[in-house]
């Protein structure tokens, strides 16, 4: 389960420079857009979109979604945590890959931060202490004398 989203800065201007390009790219962009939305959300990320069906052993943890057309969005996944960390083609993602090989691309500052909402999670349902009375309890037993005597400071009656 993910409770926080982190998106890098570039990654919003990386998506703005595709979506200025028009056709392919555009829609590489919206679909990435999506994703964000949807992990933020906290959908699953296999059911955000297409991950890359093999694992890239260049960064660990790491979660590449395929865009289309040979667009990427990387992410890296660190404890319940997930970081946004680059958006492009094949080629740049590649790139990008090689030159964080092995580092920890993740614990830059600066990073956009978003808690996870999670609408399907379910919500406990209230249990009653053991000293409080449910409903079930029968008031009806109890004398108005019995309630007089254990509550007569309250009451000021006898």
């Amino acid at each position: 389960m993910t409770d926080q989203i982190y998106v890098y800065p570039k990654v919003y201007r990386q998506l703005s420079g595709m979506e200025r390009q028009h056709h392919t790219p555009a829609i590489a962009a919206q679909r990435a857009r999506r994703i964000i939305r949807a992990l933020i959300r906290g959908e699953t990320p296999s059911k955000n979109g297409l991950l890359c069906p093999r694992r890239d052993n260049r960064l660990e943890n790491c979660l590449k979604f395929n865009l289309g057309s040979g667009f990427r969005l990387i992410c890296i996944k660190d404890r319940k945590r997930i970081y946004v960390m680059f958006a492009g083609d094949h080629g740049n993602c590649d790139a990008w890959l090689d030159n964080y090989r092995k580092k920890n691309p993740h614990k830059k500052p600066g990073m956009e931060r978003f808690s996870v909402k999670d609408p399907g999670r379910p919500r406990p349902i209230p249990q009653p202490s053991p000293g409080i009375c449910s409903e079930n309890d029968d008031f009806g037993r109890i004398s108005q004398k019995d309630l007089r005597q254990v509550f007569k400071g309250l009451i000021g009656s006898p």
